[in-house]
């Protein structure tokens, strides 16, 4: 595998979206990523999740992201916080997938970061006859910013510009907690790919991207690639990130 470092053009997609004049929902659908005005009332990160967060979401799904599908949304109540002052104060900062190609792949990773059982009860849930694909999806955003995000923000791969070709399967160990290797993709360099970012994202703003999507009836791979990055404008005394992260998935029920 050619491991030899690119220099790539990270465009902005506050642009993009404006320009397209387009739904959240098409927009979402083209790109593999969409920016969200939300203005949330979580208050507390570590503490509103359940009771404030899980709904918030799930109208989001319902109402702006998918509103021409029947879906079962499947969402836990916690997320992942990252950055200053959190449990995980480092950044993902390698162009990556969290998904893989397809759901065995998916049922895979739930074993490892979960249980068999649990694998088997969401693999039944997928093959049921009324169950057309699945969608899973991450919802990213800062969080405690006394100002617009301007450390390490997130880089996003269109996903219209990559290949299938372009896509490696990566086997990654050490991170579930069972200590099973789990399922996620890598992404080869290509010309043709188009990335971008949302500068100076707010606590008001949310980022929609696709982890994974697959279809009982053959599309094309829907996986967004993603990495934080350091923007070479980035003041040096810029606030530091803190953000979360909070992954859902929605099954694509036949109508």
């Amino acid at each position: 595998m050619d491991t030899t470092s690119r220099r790539v053009s990270i465009a902005d997609a506050r642009m993009l979206q404006t320009q397209e004049r387009v739904s959240e929902a098409e927009f979402l659908r083209r790109h593999g990523f969409v920016l969200l005005q939300h203005a949330t009332a979580v208050r507390d990160w570590d503490e509103d999740i359940a009771s404030v967060y899980l709904s918030e979401v799930e109208q989001i799904i319902r109402n702006r992201l998918l509103p021409e599908f029947t879906v079962e949304v499947h969402q836990l109540p916690n997320i992942l916080r990252r950055g200053r002052d959190t449990a995980t104060p480092f950044y993902a900062d390698g162009v990556h997938s969290d998904g893989g190609v397809d759901h065995d792949d998916y049922a895979h990773n739930i074993a490892a970061f979960a249980t068999p059982q649990a694998a088997q009860w969401w693999r039944q849930q997928y093959e049921r006859d009324a169950v057309a694909g699945f969608i899973w999806l991450d919802f990213w955003r800062p969080t405690n910013m006394a100002g617009p995000l301007e450390h390490m923000p997130l880089a996003l791969c269109d996903a219209a510009t990559v290949e299938r070709d372009d896509i490696v399967r990566t086997g990654i160990t050490g991170i579930a907690p069972t200590g099973r290797e789990t399922h996620h993709l890598s992404l080869r360099f290509n010309p043709g790919q188009r990335w971008y970012y949302y500068p100076r994202m707010t606590n008001d703003e949310l980022l929609v991207f696709k982890l994974a999507e697959f279809w009982k009836a053959p599309r094309g791979l829907g996986n967004c690639f993603h990495s934080a990055f350091a923007d070479p404008e980035t003041p040096a005394k810029a606030e530091h990130r803190q953000s979360c992260e909070h992954r859902v998935g929605a099954l694509i029920l036949r109508t």
